[in-house]
């Protein structure tokens, strides 16, 4: 009877490590998953390159003073990460915090709104307008609607392409489509201040990133130097987009990506963007 109660407890305490090592594989994994692409992850990964190669060159020669200092590092990594990622951590909490205020509406009026917007892009694009377009999406963009005019008007193609043409009052500004509206117009995004962006782009493709550093939105924009279309997503670009490719996109992640969660907004980063940097220089 002793001998049946104690391997009850074993197995107990096995199952409990398991268990326990599940988890903590899993926390792991939807961490990196979520830095992977970011600005901050070949920070990380360096820092930690570099402290865990210290450390055992430390352990092994016996460097005490060494050790100890690494030790202390080590205290101030969790205050070094919420610095490196303070973007990334901003939008996940947003993204935790937020309460979808979305109304349900119909596929087949979702997908109608894509087709506008495709075709006001593509208009503008044969015809070499710069266009700077973001789709809210739970995270909202008040803040940043604030620095234009507020529009309020159903979604046609007419209007959108108006707000681009040359020399008229909005056109050098961004536009903030919500709920299958178009909500304001020459906005101001924030410039993303990634310096591996190449040089050539200009400030309408660095707003387009930026505004998806610190929002969940989808933001499209046109060259008005070759015509080329662009997606931004999560601080990712896109270029080179044709009307298949923008439209398989625009619908993976504001038709089937509007519920997802955290972890599953991570993986339409990886579906949206895996083109990403390919296609047409600009």
């Amino acid at each position: 009877m002793d001998f049946s109660i104690e391997y009850f407890w074993i197995l107990l305490d096995f199952v409990k490590i398991i268990f326990e090592l599940f988890l903590l594989s899993a926390f792991i994994y939807l961490i990196l998953l979520f830095l992977k692409g970011t600005r901050g992850a070949p920070i990380l990964a360096g820092f930690t390159i570099i402290g865990i190669f210290i450390t055992l060159i430390a352990t092994v020669l016996k460097l005490e003073v060494v050790g100890w200092l690494i030790g202390q590092m080590w205290a101030f990594a969790a205050l070094l990460i919420l610095i490196i990622f303070q973007p990334e951590i901003r939008r996940a909490f947003a993204e935790l915090g937020v309460r979808n205020t979305m109304l349900l509406k119909s596929k087949k009026k979702e997908k109608e709104n894509i087709q506008i917007l495709i075709d006001a892009i593509f208009f503008l694009a044969e015809r070499k307008i710069g266009a700077l377009l973001a789709v809210e999406r739970e995270i909202g963009m008040r803040f940043l609607a604030d620095s234009g005019i507020y529009v309020r008007a159903e979604m046609s193609k007419e209007l959108l392409t108006t707000f681009f043409y040359p020399n008229t009052p909005l056109h050098d500004g961004g536009v903030i489509i919500r709920k299958g509206v178009i909500h304001s117009a020459g906005c101001f995004f924030p410039l993303t201040q990634d310096m591996t962006m190449a040089k050539s782009l200009g400030t309408r493709h660095r707003a387009s990133v930026g505004v998806t550093e610190e929002t969940d939105c989808v933001c499209i924009v046109v060259s008005e130097e070759t015509g080329t279309v662009s997606l931004a997503y999560r601080g990712r670009l896109a270029r080179g987009m044709n009307r298949e490719r923008l439209e398989r996109h625009l619908h993976n992640l504001l038709v089937k990506g509007k519920s997802s969660g955290l972890a599953g907004n991570v993986e339409k980063i990886k579906q949206a963007i895996s083109e990403g940097d390919e296609g047409e220089s600009i």
